[in-house]
């Protein structure tokens, strides 16, 4: 340990909800972070400074001067030198906190490595931004029984629900697959409040701490926030005894076209 932060946690082992067991359970544990934009700078800096004892980072992309608003782990630096994202945050979350390993995977996240990936994992962090990625997630987290945090944010709007398999209803069980017309545009389409961002993934963080420190995150209720009104509204999430995923275990996602 670095010199002087023997006590780096112990306001967090000051929670009742983490203390001093949970913080170990925290440092045992590894987290894949899917994406590393607005969502995932903030989710992996947050987890990062909680003491996660491994974080994987997946992204393909290069930093660019349009990511620098919102994706709080990289500066004009990164953008110069067209930097991975995966291996620019990296750096930056080694030098918060030596203590915990840090794995960038610079490449895409898809059928054909989703799994390995998943199983590496205690939990997974949605940081992406389109929803067929996501249904890749869920259903890779449903089938090897992890936990998966979803999280999603548009102009100043954003969702979070904690998804545990076994616990209560997978993210099928919320929304169908959309016809190509009917899906949401990206975010470069609407914008991002990186305020909006921030919000949501700390909602995120503090269900994955949650869930690591004690597996009490709010398992299946949707939480839904406006920031720029300042309002939060939580609705439990039934799960769907038919749901083609959780249900069926039909996994269509997970088989490569």
């Amino acid at each position: 340990m670095p010199p002087g932060i023997q006590d780096r946690y112990a306001r967090h082992e000051k929670l009742d909800f983490i203390g001093a067991e949970g913080q170990r359970r925290i440092g045992a544990s590894t987290v894949l972070v899917v994406g590393c934009g607005s969502l995932g700078c903030a989710q992996a800096a947050l987890l990062a400074r909680a003491g996660v004892g491994r974080l994987l980072l997946a992204d393909r992309d290069v930093v660019r001067p349009a990511n620098l608003p919102t994706q709080l782990l990289y500066d004009e630096a990164d953008v110069k030198e067209r930097a991975p994202k995966a291996e620019a945050a990296a750096s930056r979350l080694r030098a918060a906190n030596s203590e915990i390993a840090v794995e960038p995977l610079a490449g895409e996240v898809s059928a054909a490595n989703i799994e390995a990936l998943a199983s590496r994992a205690d939990l997974v962090m949605d940081a992406t931004d389109n929803f067929e990625t996501r249904f890749l997630l869920n259903e890779a987290a449903v089938k090897a029984g992890k936990p998966w945090i979803y999280g999603g944010v548009l102009g100043t709007d954003g969702m979070v629900m904690a998804v545990g398999p076994g616990k209560g209803p997978c993210l099928r069980c919320l929304l169908e697959i959309p016809a190509p017309e009917n899906r949401l545009p990206p975010p470069d389409v609407f914008g991002v409040l990186n305020a909006a961002a921030a919000w949501v993934a700390a909602l995120q963080a503090a269900q994955a701490l949650k869930a690591l420190a004690c597996g009490a995150a709010d398992w299946g209720r949707m939480h839904t926030l406006d920031i720029r009104n300042g309002s939060v509204t939580a609705a439990e999430v039934p799960r769907d005894p038919a749901c083609p995923c959780c249900g069926r275990h039909e996994f269509k996602f997970l088989k490569p076209a």
